[in-house]
């Protein structure tokens, strides 16, 4: 979208382009997902890893593989649905 702006030339107006920056968790996302599609992570050892991280407990599991840092690292959403 162009839009004018008020200038010194002898028109009087100067066009300028404008650029939407996509939002920073889209950003973060995609780098992200560049990232994991690079490591090659399956569901299987991602959920493996938070029980380990979480000493084991399904309730610790399902916090952390449900967190909104592990779907900025995974560049993915995580639902458990029971």
């Amino acid at each position: 979208m162009a839009k004018r702006t008020a200038g010194k030339t002898k028109s009087g107006t100067v066009r300028r382009q404008g650029r939407r920056v996509m939002p920073a968790l889209r950003r973060t996302a995609k780098r992200a997902r560049v990232a994991a599609q690079k490591a090659q992570l399956t569901l299987g050892e991602v959920i493996a890893a938070a029980f380990d991280t979480a000493g084991g407990e399904m309730s610790g599991v399902l916090e952390l593989v449900t967190s909104p840092q592990m779907t900025r690292a995974l560049g993915r959403r995580i639902v458990v649905v029971s």
